[in-house]
């Protein structure tokens, strides 16, 4: 039975990515097209990233507690060491996503380890990206998502502006 339902789920997406529309531009495969206006482009306000946008930045531990300016469109990389196997993670704490938005979820990569070790470290990767001038503070947190009233292990705070 699963089996069948996978495959209807399968056929069904299949089907409906055949039902894209054609606007007569000639895409790209870095996702523009032919006829986009040179800059930033504008989707209900905020700003996409163009080729003219300056390369996305990233930022570690070593950033804790510093000031950061970004462009309107430009990346944001958070890299900061975690260990789930520990039950840690780090959460999004604090951030105005009307000026700078998470761009997917968190993303981890274990370090590599010898033969038969587990509970080996790694890094937890987080991406922002700036949509509209103006200024925030991103605040992430180490914590164990089911202590609820607990402080965090850690945090990781940076000042961030959008011009």
């Amino acid at each position: 039975m699963r089996v069948r339902t996978s495959l209807v789920m399968l056929m069904l997406g299949l089907a409906l990515a055949g039902c894209g529309t054609d606007d007569s531009t000639d895409a790209k495969s870095d996702g523009t097209s032919s006829s986009a206006a040179p800059g930033p482009t504008s989707t209900a306000g905020k700003a996409t990233p163009t080729s003219s946008t300056p390369e996305a930045v990233t930022i570690g531990a070593d950033s804790d507690g510093k000031s950061i300016t970004l462009a309107n469109g430009q990346g944001l990389i958070v890299r900061l060491a975690s260990n789930p196997s520990t039950g840690y993670l780090w959460q999004l704490a604090e951030l105005d996503q009307n000026i700078v938005e998470q761009n997917g979820g968190q993303e981890y990569e274990q370090d590599p380890s010898p033969d038969g070790m587990v509970g080996v470290g790694g890094k937890a990767t987080f991406n922002f990206v700036a949509t509209a001038p103006g200024a925030t503070r991103l605040l992430i947190e180490y914590r164990r998502p089911w202590e609820q009233g607990m402080e965090p292990a850690q945090r990781f705070a940076v000042d961030l502006t959008v011009q």
